[in-house]
C-alpha cells in the first residue's frame, strides 16, 4: 500500500475500511473545504489563463475531488464563474469515483459534449493524471510545490508547468 497524501485519498481508504468513518471523514472534509474557501486565493496567472480560453472559444471545467458546494463558491467569490462552463465535483455518495478514477473527467466531458479523448485536464496531483490516462485524456501536471514535476512525469503526465503563463501564451499562439 502507498502512503496516504491527502485528505481526498484519507476519505477513499476510510471508505474501505468503514462507512462510518467516511461518513465522518467526509463531514470533516466538507466543512474544511467550505472554510478554505474564505482564504483562497486564486493560483497566480489562473485568470489570464481561464480569459485566453475563452477568447479562443475552448471550453473549460473544473474537475476536483473537493465539494462541488466550496468549488463554486471559490469561483463566485474570486470572479472566475464566467469563465468556466461546468463543474464536476466529488460525489458525495461514492468517495471511489475521485480520482483517480475517471468519473468525473467522464462526466465533465459529457457535460461539455466532447470526447474524452479530445480533453486536456490539468491538475496538481499524480491521481489527476492517472485519471487522464485512464480516460485517453491528455494531461498537464501543475508542479506548485517543489518535487511534484517529477512525480507528475513519472505519472506519465504530457507535459509538466510550473507556471500558468506557460499554457496562456501556448492558448493564445495558437
Amino acid at each position: 500500500m502507498s502512503a496516504i497524501t491527502s485528505p481526498h485519498e484519507f476519505l477513499s481508504a476510510a471508505a474501505e475500511v468503514s462507512p462510518e468513518l467516511a461518513r465522518q471523514i467526509k463531514a470533516a472534509l466538507q466543512t474544511a473545504e467550505t472554510k478554505a474557501v474564505e482564504s483562497a486565493t486564486p493560483t497566480p496567472g489562473v485568470d489570464d489563463f481561464l480569459t485566453a480560453c475563452q477568447e479562443a472559444g475552448r471550453q473549460l471545467a473544473i474537475v476536483s475531488n473537493n465539494t462541488g458546494a466550496s468549488v463554486r463558491a471559490y469561483v463566485d467569490r474570486v470572479g472566475l464563474a464566467d469563465l468556466v462552463q461546468h463543474i464536476e465535483a466529488r460525489d458525495p455518495s461514492d468517495p471511489a469515483l475521485m480520482t483517480p478514477s475517471p468519473h468525473l473527467i467522464e462526466r465533465a466531458a459529457q457535460a461539455l459534449e466532447v470526447e474524452p479523448g479530445a480533453c486536456t485536464l490539468i491538475g496538481d496531483q499524480t491521481t489527476d493524471v492517472q485519471a487522464a490516462r485512464a480516460i485517453g485524456a491528455a494531461s498537464i501536471g501543475y508542479a506548485n510545490k517543489p518535487g511534484k514535476a517529477d512525480d507528475l512525469t513519472a505519472a506519465g503526465a504530457d507535459a509538466v508547468i510550473a507556471r500558468f503563463h506557460e499554457l496562456t501564451e501556448a492558448i493564445r499562439a495558437n
